[in-house]
Parts: structure tokens; C-alpha cells; sequence
């Protein structure tokens, strides 16, 4: 009989090894538990001496070693394979394999970078304190294990004034008074413009205040035009402060447009010409017909000096209608009225003079006559000789009396709201050594949200010049800062800013210093001796200028003398004291040594060897909720401690997979930048960068090489980091033929509602994590590799059509049919919130055929924006 079709056909033993390029998991093992065996009872059944052996159950004892056989086969096939993909870049799994093979090509995993943290420190006393460079600080950040330790990187000088306090939006430039005006405020008393002088000025609700507009046209010198601005009383209703702005409410408002400033004086009483009242007409006895007759009252003051039945005054003397024995000689006196010039016709005035001497007269006007007083001033009304005065009406002419010095009033000042824009400049209210503190300080701004901006002062302490103003006094004073606030300009109000500033700004860099340490003793018969610092992780910082841009926080000592940290002993002599660290795959930080070559060898000593060192990296992110930093050294007045800012830049050691993806492309670079994939390895090989693409843009109608780049932090000092690494790269080592430029890269979260048809044989429970898998859907901080919007497969800019997620899904073993409801990107805000679960549900849902980002955004999908429904499938919808 024929076995072609009905004997079973034993599979090949030992399997063939094949793979194909380009797998990311190779195949190599020649059999399992189940071919082994099988294999092993076939060559028994084989066997002619054994035929009646025919007996395979386990409880046979030699079958059991057959297949105790199998089990211990499949396990060495199992290693075998495990260490074959260990021995390939694109398969190895473990740190230490990828490590040691793009070691091969010289590149060298980059270690953890330390963070770094603006400390807010708020000190007491009337006195300066000098913070030391090196003063540390703890702080518990969200998410992170242990406290992080920081110092700081400088000294700096602490005021008790810059603890908090409040900058402000610029003020628009002068505006002219408007009619309607309901506000005025005083710019000088007497000409001075200090805040003090203006104090010390009291105005009660009920004052009246005059707005007496220029009358140079009535003095000495004055031209032949004699139009005067009218004049007006204004009552007051309140009065308030805002900073150096005394602004003075009105119960009326302005009748007149005016100029941007006009000239003012507080009044008290108010009086009229005698004869003012007097009768319309006269009447008179003729003594020739014994009849009474009728004349009109002469109320032209220079035509009534000139008969007897009126009372002469003087050119500089003005009648009052009443007695008044309060007016004192030299105070002030407004005299306001209407008056006729010759060839100029009538115009209203109201000049300003000052009482010269006060007399009780006994007057009479036009038949009226009664005790009076005449106060005479210290010059005439009008003394510009180009002017030929020819009527001055009594009924018309007051005099007020002046209970002030001359004000300057202008309008109340306005301001812009919404962006800065360009504008980087806010306004300081204190005194001139303060804002001589200010000069060239970093400053942090934080809003009632808490979001923060570090800026700084670009000023110099000369440009704060007193220019005649009192040091004591309080002032207003521009800062230019070097960055536009990203906060609106309201936010900066002067009677209510929301921005709080921090003056006594701490920078420090992760890292706590050690003790000096002996880490071994020199023999000078050994060549490339190691020694392992005693404390893990050592602290690496960014030093953009140099190559590897990350720099160890280290100082190691040989008989006291300092040496010279290099990044390979391949252009070191036989007499150059250098060396090289180097990371173990447990973290540790080796110190080795020349062979007396490439670099000279240790001289001979008992523990000669000493290091200074700081440990601590990946320090980033907020403080933890509740929690506040504390000061890890004494400091006399230091009173409290905040960061108001996240700490940056802090990075974890390079992951394998960004590794897998450099160290190649850097291989080919060989150290140079010249095409785009040199670029995105040279950022790709930076601590703490994810991800880099490299493209030519247009910006600013010119040709830029454009990096983005995706940070651990995600945020704006990250960024600024690569950005200053890679253009000191590009100085150094690359063509610079475009200009450079930076961009952070984004995570762009979308919103997803899906529907899945599940079989009766499979379980919601049991499908729900093979959608999270194919579609790469994130939890909480982790993000997968793999699937649809996995973090590994993504691309800058790279847009997904709804078909897609469909497919993904359709894939599953157990899925009938999906169903997408909803899907949309979800608005971010501005500036961009990247953190996921910040980020609310859209309302309403949108389906959207494809959801699109810029060049700088990664689409990615988190696992609370994912709505997953099940529905179970029948057999009728199954045929429907």
C-alpha cells in the first residue's frame, strides 16, 4: 500500500534555518519539545534490536528519559536562539547586547544627563543675603522614586524686596483729554513730579478744581491773537492711587477736547464783581423839567470809570461784591470773565495772578452802593501790549480764590491688552536701588494657573538713570527683558496683576556632591587601570561646545595632581595624564587609565587615586503634589523655599531602541554632518532626545535645515538644549550651509469611539487588550512601541485614515466587525498640554475620515481617549 497520501509524513529533523533580511526576530532552532520527542521515538521504532519495545507511555521508565531528553534539548534550543538575536543589532533585546555591539562601531550609549530646577527663595531682613555657588536643595518630583538633590551654579545676592512682587504692561504713550473725560490724573504739583509732592496734595470729595488752560496770550510778549481755551470746574468724587498715579474721579465729566495736559488748581470760594446786580437801568431827576429820566446801566467796566456815578478801580484791582477779610496777600486768585481787545472782538479768559493787598471799600455802582473789598493784584489782568482792551463786563468777571499750587493734570493713561507681540518690555514701581537689583537678573513669571516663563533683564545698572529724581522716592522704571512674556498684557494690570514675579531666582543642576574619595592605588607595572567610583549614578551634564556634548560631573586626582578627562585614548601620548569613564551594564561608573602608550600609566602609591564627584540624573518634571523643596544647608534670613517651575532637561540613559537607530546612522556619518540622517543621528545620540527627523523648510522666505525633536520632558528648555548642542555640533562638525534650526517635537492625542462585533466563543476581556496592542494604544506614562500608533512606527507629520484603525482591529482573531464612531484630534491649547491625561474628552464627537498633524506633531492614542464597545454577534447578524 501506498503511504503517499494516507501514512503520516514525519516533519524534517533537524529543522531548516532560514530568515529573510530585515526581521525584527530571527528563527533558530531546529526542533521543539514535540519534534524532539518524536524524532527520538522514531529512530526507536527503527531500531530493529528494540522491535519489541512497543510501549511509549511516560510511565515507561525509558520513555521518560526520552523525554526528559526532549525537555532538556528544547531548553538549549530555546538559549540558542535567544543568543542568536542577542548577536544581531536589530534583534538583541537586552541593554547590555546592544551596548557591546554598537560599541563595535565606537558609538557608546549616552548615560543619564542631570536636570536642572529654578529655585524661588524668599529671604527677611532689611539686607542683602549671598546665596553660594553650590548650596543644594532636595525636592520630591512627581513620579520619581527617590528625592532629587540639586546645587546651585552660582552665586547670587537675595533681596528681601524681590521675594514676590509685581511687574507691569507698558503704558500707551500720552493721549490727549478728551470731552466725556470722567477721570484726570496728576502728573506734577508746582512743576515736580515726585510721587511724594503729589501726596502730600489733599483732595477731599466736594473740591473743586479748576482747568485753567494756557493765557500767555494776556501776558508780556504775547501776540495780537487773544483766544483763549475756555475754561472749566470740575467736582471731585473720590481719589485713588495706582502706583505712582494719583487719579483724580470727577462728578462731571470734561466738556472740551484738550491737549494731553492741562494746567489746574484746587478753588475754594468763588466771588463776583460788585455791581453785578446792579438795576438794568438808572434813573435820574431833571431838574430843569422836574421829571425822571431813564439811563442804561454801564456794565463795561473801562467805559464806567469814566463817570461819576460808578467807582474807579484800578487796572489791577478787582471789586468783590461782599466784605471779605480772609484773603491773605500772596495767595492765589483766578480771575475768570469775557472781554473785548480792539480789532479782536469779545473772547472768555481766566488768567492767574496772586494777591497783592486787601481794603474795605464803600463802592457804588449805577445806584447801587454798599461795603465792599477791593483786592489788588500783583500785576494787571492783561499786560501783553499787542492787545487794546476795550470792554470788561462786571456781570460776567469772578475771582476765585486758589487753595493749591499749580497741578498738571493729563489724561488718564490707557493700555493695550491681548499679546505682547514683539514688545519685550513691563514696568517696575520702587525705588532706584531696587531697580538697580534688577539689572541682568533672571526673573521667573507665574501666573494664577501656575504656568511659569524665565526671563531676563538685558538692562544695565546705568541705564537706570536718576536724571534729577529723587533716589528715596518711588519710581516707575522700564525693563527690557530678553523674551516677549507669553502671558496677555492684562495679565499685568496695574490695579490687578495676576502674574506673580520671582526675583530671588536659585538656578541649580541635578547632582550631589560627594566627599573626596581614594578609589585605588596606582601601579606602575600595570597598564589600563580601572577603578569603579564608590556611588552610582554619576551626574553627567550638558556642555553643548564639546564632543560628547555630555559631560561628567568629575574630578579625579593622581598624587594630587589633576587630570584630564578625555572621550578616547586614541590621540593621547605616553606622558598625558588623562582618562577615560566608562559605564558597566549595572550603571556603575569605571575611571580607567593609560597603558603608558595611549596615555600614561598610574605612578605607584598606596590610595593615590582620589575622585570629587556628583551623583543623581533624570530629574525632571513638576514637585510632587503637597510636597515643597527644602534648603539642604544653613543659610541665615532664608525663610522659605518654592519652585515654582518644573525641573528640565534631566534625562534617563539612552534606551536600546534609539541606540539600535543612531549608532548606524552615526557609523556612517563618521563624526561629520553633512546629510539630513547625520543631523537626526547627531540629535538622536543627545540625552534625553526620542526621536529626530531632518528636513529643509522655509522659514522667513529662506531656506532653514529644520530638526525636530521629540524630548523625554516634551517641553520648550529640552528643545533649547538640543538646539545649542546641535548648533555647536554644526559649527564644529558641519558643513553649515543653511541655517539651523530646532523645533520640539509633540505628542498629538486623538479621540477614538470604537465598536467591536465580537464571536460567541471569545470574550470581551480577552479582546480588549489585542485592540490596545495593534492599535499602540498608551497607559499611563508607558508607551508601546508597537501597533497602529505606537511610538516606534510613527512619523513626524504622518497623517492616519480611518480605514486604517479598522483594519488594525479587523485583524483580531475574534473580531466579526468594528464600527468607528468617532474620530478627532484633540485641541491641545496654546501653549500646547502634553500630558494625556490633562486633556479632556472633545464634545461634541466628530468622525473625521483622516486626522491629519503638522511636521512638528506624532499622532498617538491614549488608553483614556479610547471608548471601546463590544457587541456580541449572532448568527443572524453574522448572515445578515
Amino acid at each position: 500500500m501506498s503511504c503517499e497520501h494516507d501514512c503520516h509524513a514525519t516533519p524534517p529533523f533537524p529543522a531548516g534555518i532560514y530568515n529573510r533580511p530585515g526581521l525584527d526576530r530571527i528563527g533558530y532552532r531546529i526542533g521543539d519539545y514535540a519534534r524532539f520527542r518524536e524524532h527520538a521515538l522514531s529512530r526507536l521504532d527503527a531500531m530493529q534490536v528494540l522491535s519489541e519495545w512497543t510501549h511509549r507511555g511516560a510511565d515507561d521508565p525509558g520513555i521518560a528519559v526520552l523525554e526528559c531528553g526532549a525537555i532538556a534539548t528544547e531548553i538549549l534550543a530555546f538559549y540558542q536562539e535567544l543568543y542568536a538575536n542577542e548577536v544581531y543589532l536589530r534583534t538583541a533585546d537586552w541593554r547590555e547586547s546592544v551596548a557591546r555591539l554598537v560599541a563595535l562601531t565606537g558609538y557608546r550609549l549616552a548615560p543619564g544627563l542631570g536636570g536642572e530646577a529654578t529655585f524661588a527663595l524668599a529671604v527677611s531682613g532689611d539686607t542683602s543675603v549671598t546665596v553660594p555657588a553650590g548650596f543644594p536643595f532636595k525636592a520630591d518630583l512627581d513620579g520619581a522614586n527617590s528625592p532629587a538633590r540639586f546645587e546651585t551654579t552660582e552665586e547670587i545676592t537675595a533681596y528681601p524686596w524681590l521675594n514676590q512682587f509685581s511687574l507691569y504692561r507698558p503704558r500707551n504713550g500720552p493721549a490727549a483729554i478728551a470731552a466725556g473725560a470722567r477721570v484726570l490724573e496728576l502728573q506734577a504739583v508746582d512743576g515736580d513730579t515726585a510721587l511724594s509732592k503729589r501726596q502730600a496734595q489733599v483732595f477731599n470729595p466736594g473740591d473743586r478744581i479748576m482747568l485753567v488752560p494756557d493765557s500767555t496770550m494776556f501776558e508780556a510778549g504775547g501776540g495780537a491773537n487773544p483766544v483763549q481755551e475756555r475754561s472749566e470746574t470740575l467736582v471731585i468724587d473720590r481719589v485713588e492711587q495706582v502706583l505712582d498715579r494719583i487719579r483724580l474721579h470727577f462728578r462731571g465729566a470734561v466738556t472740551l477736547d484738550r491737549g494731553p495736559t492741562v494746567r489746574a488748581y484746587r478753588i475754594g470760594r468763588s466771588f463776583r464783581h460788585f455791581g453785578h446786580n446792579a438795576p438794568l437801568r438808572i434813573a435820574a431827576l431833571n431838574e430843569t423839567t422836574g421829571r425822571a429820566t431813564f439811563d442804561a446801566t454801564v456794565f463795561n467796566r473801562v467805559a464806567a470809570t469814566t463817570t461819576h456815578l460808578y467807582s474807579q478801580f484800578a487796572d489791577n484791582e478787582i471789586a468783590l461784591e461782599s466784605d471779605v477779610t480772609d484773603l491773605p496777600a500772596g495767595s492765589g486768585m483766578i480771575v475768570t470773565g469775557a472781554a473785548e481787545f480792539a480789532g479782536a472782538g469779545e473772547t472768555e479768559f481766566a488768567v492767574v495772578n496772586a494777591v497783592d493787598t486787601v481794603r474795605n471799600e464803600a463802592s457804588h455802582w449805577a445806584g447801587l452802593s454798599g461795603g465792599n473789598t477791593a483786592v489788588a493784584l500783583n500785576a494787571n489782568l492783561f499786560t501783553n501790549a499787542n492787545l487794546s482792551l476795550t470792554a470788561l463786563d462786571v456781570r460776567r468777571l469772578q475771582a476765585h480764590e486758589v487753595r493749591s499750587p499749580p497741578l498738571l493734570l493729563a489724561a488718564a493713561h490707557t493700555f493695550s491688552d491681548g499679546d505682547f507681540g514683539l514688545d519685550t518690555t513691563l514696568t517696575f514701581f520702587g525705588r532706584h536701588d531696587r531697580v538697580q537689583a534688577l539689572a541682568g537678573r533672571a526673573l521667573l513669571l507665574e501666573d494664577e494657573d501656575g504656568q511659569t516663563q524665565r526671563v531676563n533683564v538685558t538692562n544695565v545698572a546705568e541705564d537706570f538713570d536718576l536724571a534729577g529724581r529723587d533716589p528715596e522716592e518711588d519710581w516707575l522704571w522700564t525693563l527690557a527683558l530678553d523674551q516677549p512674556p507669553r502671558f496677555p498684557q492684562e495679565a499685568f494690570a496695574e490695579t490687578d496683576a495676576r502674574v506673580v514675579v520671582h526675583g530671588n531666582l536659585a538656578l541649580a543642576d541635578q547632582g550631589e556632591t560627594q566627599k573626596e574619595a581614594a578609589i585605588g592605588s596606582g601601579d606602575a607595572r600595570q597598564t589600563f587601570q580601572t577603578f569603579k567610583l564608590p556611588k552610582a549614578p554619576l551626574t553627567y551634564l550638558l556642555h553643548p561646545g564639546q564632543t560628547p556634548p555630555h559631560v561628567p560631573e568629575l574630578e579625579v586626582r593622581v598624587d594630587g595632581i589633576l587630570w584630564t578627562r578625555v572621550d578616547t585614548f586614541f590621540a593621547s601620548g605616553a606622558n598625558d595624564r588623562v582618562y577615560v569613564v566608562r559605564q558597566d551594564d549595572d550603571g556603575n561608573s569605571l575611571v580607567q587609565f593609560g597603558d603608558g602608550i595611549t596615555g600614561a600609566r598610574l605612578s605607584s602609591g598606596r590610595r593615590n587615586v582620589t575622585v570629587r564627584f556628583r551623583t543623581g540624573q533624570a530629574a525632571r518634571g513638576p514637585l510632587e503634589k503637597g510636597k515643597s523643596p527644602k534648603a539642604m544647608g544653613r543659610l541665615a534670613q532664608l525663610n522659605n523655599v518654592a519652585m515654582p517651575a518644573p525641573a528640565v532637561n534631566g534625562a534617563d540613559p539612552e534606551t536600546e531602541d534609539t541606540a539600535r537607530q543612531a549608532a548606524p546612522m552615526r557609523m556612517q556619518s563618521l563624526g561629520r554632518l553633512v546629510g539630513l540622517s547625520d543631523y537626526e543621528a547627531e540629535a538622536l545620540s543627545l540625552p534625553g532626545v526620542q526621536r529626530a527627523a531632518a528636513a529643509f523648510a522655509l522659514s522667513g522666505g529662506l531656506l532653514r535645515l529644520r530638526v525636530t525633536v521629540l524630548t523625554d520632558g516634551g517641553g520648550a528648555a529640552e528643545a533649547a538644549a538640543a538646539a545649542e548642542a546641535l548648533s555647536a555640533a554644526d559649527r564644529c562638525r558641519g558643513a553649515m550651509r543653511y541655517p539651523l534650526e530646532v523645533v520640539q517635537g509633540l505628542r498629538r492625542w486623538i479621540f477614538l469611539d470604537l465598536t467591536a462585533g465580537y464571536r460567541a466563543d471569545r470574550l470581551p476581556e480577552d479582546i480588549q487588550p489585542a485592540i490596545h496592542a495593534v492599535l499602540g494604544c498608551a497607559s499611563g506614562t508607558t508607551e508601546p512601541q508597537d501597533g497602529l500608533f505606537g511610538f516606534g512606527l510613527r512619523r513626524f507629520g504622518q497623517d492616519t485614515h480611518v480605514s486604517q484603525v479598522i483594519a488594525a482591529v479587523q485583524q483580531i482573531d475574534g473580531v466579526a466587525w468594528v464600527r468607528v464612531d468617532a474620530f478627532q484630534p484633540i485641541p491641545q491649547g496654546t501653549p500646547p498640554q502634553t500630558d494625556p491625561l490633562a486633556l479632556p474628552v472633545p464634545a461634541p464627537a466628530v468622525r473625521e475620515t483622516s486626522v491629519g498633524c503638522d511636521t512638528q506633531g506624532l499622532l498617538a492614542l491614549h488608553e483614556t481617549h479610547l471608548r471601546l464597545s463590544f457587541a456580541l454577534v449572532t448568527g443572524a447578524e453574522e448572515c445578515s
